[in-house]
């Protein structure tokens, strides 16, 4: 999303996802529909506490969205964290929180999205500032070093999906093709064959894909990857200025935004990912969210796959995307109930 989240960098939302006991289902074995579990990526930036600034999500969130059928986690983590200092191994506390996550989502019949949560930037220790890249050449070499490392750690998981980076902005349409396409021949380059992510500049969305922004233009007749097995990531809400900053759908959202995008993805015989999409419960927004999974079917559109925004330890139930289960406070004790959004996301399950 393209605000930052505040409110979640102080709230500690303890879910009780441990008193449930969900068994994988076998309707999410290799389907690529899933949910952002969201908490590794707060607080980004250096000398932060692991349960205290950030946190990473639980083996009860992991079953929970398996019992239901998800295929796949997007695991946002704050690329700093894990790659503290330029060409340097990747921080080994990070690595092991990352990789247990891998292991359990294996143990369901789960993929997980790698995404460094960084927006286009990546740290250097060494002056303390960010860089741009694509747009400063330093940058797209450390990029392409961080993705060197990654793929040592992970090539050996076939379980992973390496989705290059959340959201980047700043950098032109070119700049940002110029550094993803180092990090794409980085991977392969490191033996990597699973699936890679590409996201365009201007937050990635699907609505603006085609537009001034150039990323229709600049990624046209793409065969920068050598295995050709990668997908366009794009994001999408249903809001008036498409930041998901409303709980607000605006009429007609769900069938529109997505269809300049999706065109292009069939002129240019490519495939889309939509990694970050939701709708609240508001009364203008179900027929709207219904409207984007009939779109994202994948036997009639070049979409391979959807995770939901969001879930995560630490978001409280009251933020309207949240798609973890919620307290029921009833007469027969406390339970805990789906969201009312699950059930049109089961319904679409590919």
């Amino acid at each position: 999303m393209r605000f930052a989240h505040p409110l979640l960098v102080l709230a500690v939302f303890a879910l009780a996802f441990a008193a449930m006991d969900h068994p994988a289902s076998a309707a999410n074995v290799g389907n690529l529909d899933g949910v952002n579990l969201s908490g590794a990526e707060l607080n980004p930036g250096p000398g932060k506490r692991l349960n205290f600034d950030y946190t990473y999500p639980n083996s009860s969130e992991i079953s929970y969205f398996a019992s239901k059928g998800f295929g796949v986690i997007r695991l946002p983590f704050d690329l700093t964290r894990l790659y503290p200092k330029p060409d340097a191994e990747l921080a080994s506390d990070q690595l092991a929180q990352i990789r247990t996550i891998v292991a359990d989502a294996a143990s369901h019949g789960m993929r997980v999205i790698l995404d460094p949560h960084n927006y286009g930037s990546i740290y250097d220790a060494r002056t303390g500032a960010n860089r741009l890249i694509g747009a400063d050449e330093e940058g797209t070499r450390l990029f392409a070093d961080f993705w060197r490392r990654a793929v040592t750690a992970f090539r050996g998981s076939p379980n992973v999906i390496f989705g290059l980076m959340n959201e980047p902005h700043g950098q032109t349409a070119l700049q940002w093709r110029a550094g993803a396409n180092a990090a794409v021949t980085a991977i392969r380059a490191g033996g990597a064959t699973q699936l890679i992510l590409i996201p365009g500049t201007d937050y990635t969305g699907a609505h603006s894909w085609t537009a001034a922004n150039g990323n229709g233009a600049a990624w046209s007749g793409y065969h920068g990857d050598p295995l050709d097995n990668f997908a366009f990531e794009m994001h999408q809400y249903l809001d008036s200025n498409s930041s998901g900053a409303s709980p607000v759908c605006t009429p007609n959202a769900g069938a529109t935004r997505l269809t300049a995008a999706t065109n292009w993805l069939v002129q240019n015989k490519a495939k889309g990912f939509l990694a970050e999409f939701g709708w609240s419960t508001d009364p203008s927004c179900r027929r709207e969210g219904e409207s984007v999974m009939s779109v994202l079917d994948p036997n009639r559109s070049p979409w391979i796959g959807w995770t939901w925004w969001a879930a995560g330890p630490w978001w409280p139930s009251n933020y309207p995307f949240f798609l973890g289960p919620k307290k029921d406070v009833g007469a027969s004790g406390d339970h805990l109930q789906d969201c009312e959004q699950m059930q049109t996301l089961e319904q679409a399950l590919h």
